[in-house]
């Protein structure tokens, strides 16, 4: 997880970004692990080099995580490998706005495409990433996946 200034990194939808080098609370991590698969209860996998990470927070509480890679598969494009939302705080729609106001930041970054990477294991996750206006695709659109993850793209109407 590579290291991002402090401060606010974006804001909007009723919540705030903010950079996160710290190892996720008890709540976060069980979120994390059943994004690998429900009741999954083994080592989170790592996370790729120069994993960003952002603390989800509503009304100064820490809620969940968004964690992306920037010029990954290929240079202006994002991959975002996590969005999870603590299950006492889902159902109100955070995963979703996170996504949403990370996006609009990284395209006043430039970046141009959002690819999104979900395990095999996660079937909520899947069905998050068709909510959030993703789309799945193969290679060559998505890199090949050794691992049975399913990719998402952001196709633009």
């Amino acid at each position: 997880m590579s290291a991002v200034r402090r401060g606010v990194w974006a804001r909007g939808e009723g919540l705030t970004l903010l950079p996160s080098d710290t190892a996720p609370g008890e709540a976060i991590s069980r979120a994390l692990r059943d994004g690998v698969e429900r009741g999954y209860e083994g080592e989170l996998p790592p996370t790729p080099p120069g994993t960003v990470c952002m603390t989800v927070r509503v009304d100064g509480i820490d809620v969940g995580l968004l964690a992306f890679q920037r010029d990954h598969p290929s240079q202006d494009a994002v991959t975002v490998h996590a969005v999870v939302i603590e299950a006492e705080q889902r159902g109100s729609g955070y995963g979703t706005h996170a996504l949403l106001v990370a996006e609009r930041r990284l395209r006043r970054d430039g970046v141009a495409s959002f690819f999104a990477r979900v395990p095999r294991g996660n079937g909520r996750g899947l069905y998050f990433m068709l909510r959030a206006g993703y789309a799945p695709v193969t290679p060559p659109a998505a890199p090949p996946s050794t691992d049975g993850a399913t990719w998402f793209r952001r196709f633009e109407g």
